[in-house]
């Protein structure tokens, strides 16, 4: 039984809108962000990345960034829903259509693995947006969530995307249009159709279910009257059925090849692999494959032989061979999230910046992989298991500021 319920959230006003929300934090440059503050005195860079304090990771930060917030809602640059509303969010970007909705998530689901993860996280990490939540009290950025198709959801997602919205706008490129659900009845049959869905999966944003989950934790044990409806046992969530998403692949660089020269490491590879040079399609054009561009040249790699002798999803997925077989026994790298010879790039990126990356001599080899399936993804999540780090870039990538839930 899945638990969402419904927020009254702090929002742009409507004519500003475009100009407020904004990417996360880590998908800007310095310079971008520098930039844009510059530029734009109504961003939400403004709030959530305080000049003064940009690369600080302190309480007084995190002060500044909540005093920054009620300057916001004080100047009218953001207002107050008046009821608690469950909303409807499309986002198109590159033709791709996502639509879903957004309410808040439970903490207790996430507990108690109704909300099933897939990704390691890192203690480290979770403790300081722990931190940031104590303090700040505002989630900005809704974890994304992901769910079976189901025709009911659909059927109330298609008939309010006819409506008139309340946001329709185009930043980049990218399309994001926003639809309000107020009513109570409306809202209940939602959350009826959630509670008869037996588990929905973090498709991204980890960390900071797992940073909530742990202020729900440290709250609760100052507090004697705790009840469990409380505002922080709930996150913000966008949940989106699992056709709704696009999956990518994360493709890997490695500074260099341990001490092989191109023609050793691809002697080595070829000890366990079949391997084909390739001059067309760079990137794997089916599952049990990957592809590699070293010395200026593009390889496939067949692993077929080692992912049928897998035991289990995790150790079959083509990142996991990818990892066991050739990152850690040739290249020595058997840290992923530590070591700094690796490197992480979405598939959204072209092989053609894989390639500049290596001919330019800073990256010595390019790994390029065949996303990971829904399937693969649930199978691993129900499995209790968790994926490599970086396998998966999902989208769409939501915005933050657009809807922000206070506690």
């Amino acid at each position: 039984m899945s638990i969402i319920n419904p927020f009254s959230a702090l929002r742009p006003a409507t004519e500003k809108v475009a100009e407020i929300a904004t990417h996360s934090v880590e998908r800007y440059t310095k310079e971008e962000i520098k930039q844009i503050l510059a530029a734009n005195p109504v961003s939400f860079l403004h709030v959530i990345n305080p000049a003064e304090m940009a690369t600080q990771h302190t309480p007084e930060r995190y002060h500044a960034i909540k005093n920054k917030l009620q300057e916001f809602v004080s100047r009218n640059i953001f207002i107050r829903e008046t009821n608690p509303c469950i909303y409807v969010y499309r986002q198109i970007k590159n033709g791709r259509h996502h639509t879903g909705f957004i309410g808040l998530a439970s903490v207790d689901d996430y507990k108690n693995n109704v909300i099933k993860i897939h990704e390691q996280t890192l203690a480290q990490r979770e403790e300081k947006l722990k931190e940031y939540l104590d303090v700040c009290e505002f989630n900005a950025e809704p974890v994304c969530l992901t769910y079976p198709h189901n025709k009911e959801l659909n059927a109330i997602l298609n008939a309010k995307t006819k409506e008139a919205a309340t946001y329709d706008y185009m930043v980049d490129g990218v399309s994001h249009t926003l639809w309000i659900i107020d009513k109570q009845d409306e809202i209940q049959h939602i959350q009826n159709l959630f509670k008869n869905i037996p588990a929905i999966y973090i498709a991204d944003g980890h960390h900071r279910a797992a940073s909530s989950a742990r202020l729900a934790e440290a709250r609760k044990a100052i507090n004697p009257n705790h009840s469990g409806n409380e505002a922080y046992n709930f996150f913000t969530a966008a949940i989106f059925a699992d056709d709704e998403l696009t999956i990518f692949s994360y493709n890997r660089m490695v500074q260099n090849l341990n001490g092989h020269t191109p023609d050793s490491f691809l002697n080595e590879l070829k000890k366990k692999f079949k391997i084909t040079p390739i001059d067309t399609a760079k990137e794997p054009l089916n599952k049990n494959s990957l592809s590699v561009y070293l010395a200026k040249k593009w390889y496939s790699i067949d692993l077929g032989g080692i992912i049928h002798a897998a035991k289990d999803t995790v150790n079959s997925l083509d990142v996991s061979v990818l990892s066991d077989y050739i990152l850690s026994p040739i290249l020595d790298i058997k840290d992923l999230r530590n070591d700094k010879r690796i490197s992480f790039i979405p598939a959204i990126k072209s092989p053609e910046e894989l390639e500049k990356a290596v001919d330019s001599g800073k990256i010595a080899a390019a790994f390029c992989l065949y996303p990971v399936s829904f399937e693969e993804l649930i199978e691993v999540a129900n499995s209790g298991k968790e994926m490599p780090p970086k396998s998966t870039w999902i989208e769409p990538k939501l915005e933050s500021g657009l809807l922000i839930y206070t506690f």
